[in-house]
């Protein structure tokens, strides 16, 4: 039997738990996934099960997984984790080897910070999008994918950061500001700045939790205490979510900003980059025939016709744009550069692209 034990956000053992863990032969705790939030908490789980020998484990055991898998086909082996131990891939990968071997299983959940975060914070639950950590190494590209994808859709993003229990480290929140705002400097979608409005919760489930509403700019200088902390990049905030921040944080619910309001999908900055410039160059195209006299031809073709027909379709562009029909804004863009670009390619027109 292998069995996973949640301790929940407050990481503490339910009676449920406590009765479950006193038949086991061999108990695993890992805090990998989450730092503990008060000191010798191994202890005190020992103490909660009469003194039963408590064997914390890194993450590296737990991913290999052989000694847990060999020792629960002879035995019952509990591994206890901080929150729901399910939401741990490396757990879930591990049950999914054991049933795979008709090992018996069996999940103790407990309340996961991606649920009590709302409840903290006062977002609606079913508001929230795809969640994201952030690390301490080189550009963070997918936390700021993350963030416009779930931008675009109004939805709020909850950002774990990185924490490595090996070293004790947890990503300071200030630091991972930074690294959102160096990526907007670099990938330039236009959705973060200073102002972007910032909830950060700090140390959920013990007596001190606190909650935080400001901006990145301000988060950038701000003294979040002591670890864990969780981030959330709000998306379209319902009136209920914004008389709740503007409760705890004492401001008034709309001066809190939509921060999806900026965020436009790629084709719709692309359509509004390619079409101003396209506009602008069939502009200077016509200056330049107009030095050649209007009526040359190309064949039996005019050159007017061809402007007026590169004008049509950087016109549909932004109708099909508007439409919602992405691909055929795309294509009626390149289509309208195409022909503008065939006269220089064809050496019949010089102009500044």
């Amino acid at each position: 039997m292998l069995m996973f034990v949640g301790l929940g956000v407050d990481q503490s053992l339910s009676t449920k738990s406590i009765d479950a863990l006193k038949s086991c032969e061999r108990i695993f705790f890992e805090d990998y996934t989450s730092p503990p939030i008060r000191q010798g908490i191994e202890s005190e789980i020992a103490t909660d099960l009469g003194g039963k020998k408590i064997e914390k484990v890194e993450r590296q055991f737990l991913e290999t997984g052989d000694e847990v898998i060999h020792l629960a086909e002879r035995q019952r082996v509990a591994i206890i984790s901080p929150g729901d131990p399910m939401m741990a891939t490396t757990l879930q990968e591990l049950r999914t080897r054991a049933m795979k071997r008709k090992i018996g299983t069996k999940v103790i959940h407990g309340s996961s910070v991606l649920c009590a975060i709302s409840g903290e914070t006062g977002l609606h639950s079913y508001n929230f999008g795809r969640h994201v950590t952030v690390t301490s190494g080189g550009v963070q590209l997918t936390a700021y994918e993350t963030v416009y994808e779930n931008l675009l859709r109004g939805l709020h993003t909850t950002l774990l950061l990185e924490w490595d229990s090996s070293n004790q480290f947890f990503l300071p929140p200030r630091t991972a500001v930074k690294s959102l705002l160096e990526c907007e400097d670099h990938i330039k979608y236009g959705i973060l700045s200073e102002d972007t409005l910032l909830v950060a919760v700090s140390r959920i489930g013990s007596e001190d939790v606190s909650t935080h509403v400001l901006n990145l700019g301000k988060a950038i200088e701000f003294d979040f205490g002591d670890p864990p902390h969780v981030m959330v990049i709000p998306g379209r905030l319902h009136f209920t979510e914004r008389d709740f921040l503007g409760t705890i944080s004492g401001r008034q619910p709309e001066s809190f900003p939509d921060n999806s309001e900026r965020v436009k999908r790629h084709a719709k900055r692309m359509i509004e980059r390619y079409s101003e410039k396209t506009l602008d160059a069939l502009k200077r195209a016509r200056v330049t025939a107009d030095v050649l006299k209007s009526e040359v031809t190309f064949g039996r073709i005019k050159f007017e016709e061809i402007f007026e027909n590169v004008e049509c379709y950087v016109h549909d562009s932004v109708r099909f744009l508007n439409e919602g029909k992405e691909e055929l804004a795309i294509l009626s863009i390149g289509y309208a550069e195409g022909l503008l670009d065939s006269l220089r390619f064809g050496g019949l027109l010089e102009f500044d692209w």
